[in-house]
């Protein structure tokens, strides 16, 4: 079964969109940690598909999610933001070789991809929490939320990434 057909694109972005609503959602690990495993959706997404169609789908996606979670519209914000920014995020990390049409991150070394997934996961945190607290006088705890969080959402998106992606035998 060939894994790289356009159909399991939105399959795999819907199965995280529930998972994230109907299972990360409901952790509370040491009482505020809530794992956001749904950014790895900007992993997953090609590189050079439609960006116009790729930001739609984020903020189609982000807002499924803020009618699943009732969180006003914080995730279809971030993530129709991350979707904007994601190709300079890439620029930055992949350099040169991101502008080949060959690029694939899964073809790029292991370091890069980790750094790439703790750069979206990190920038993700940081812009959902500061307009969740929406005041500078909580950046403490916004810091505080966005490490805390973001390691987790790390190791949680690492395995789910491992269980997404396919094999090459």
């Amino acid at each position: 079964m060939n894994r790289e057909l356009p159909i399991y694109l939105p399959i795999k972005a819907v199965l995280l969109i529930l998972v994230q609503a109907f299972i990360f959602s409901k952790m509370a690990l040491f009482g505020f940690i809530s794992p956001m495993i749904y950014s790895i959706l900007l992993y997953i997404y090609p590189t050079h598909k439609n960006r116009s169609l790729w930001i739609t789908w984020a903020f189609l996606f982000g807002l499924s999610l803020d009618i699943l979670l009732d969180t006003l519209a914080l995730h279809a914000i971030v993530l129709l933001f991350m979707a904007y920014i994601r190709p300079k995020i890439m620029r930055f990390m992949f350099g040169l070789n991101f502008e080949q049409k060959s690029f694939r991150i899964q073809q790029a070394p292991v370091a890069q991809r980790y750094t790439f997934i703790a750069a979206i996961i990190l920038l993700h945190h940081l812009v959902y929490f500061s307009l969740e607290a929406f005041s500078w006088s909580k950046w403490l705890l916004v810091i505080e939320k966005t490490f805390s969080t973001g390691i987790v959402s790390f190791i949680f998106s690492l395995l789910l990434i491992n269980l997404l992606t396919t094999r090459k035998k």
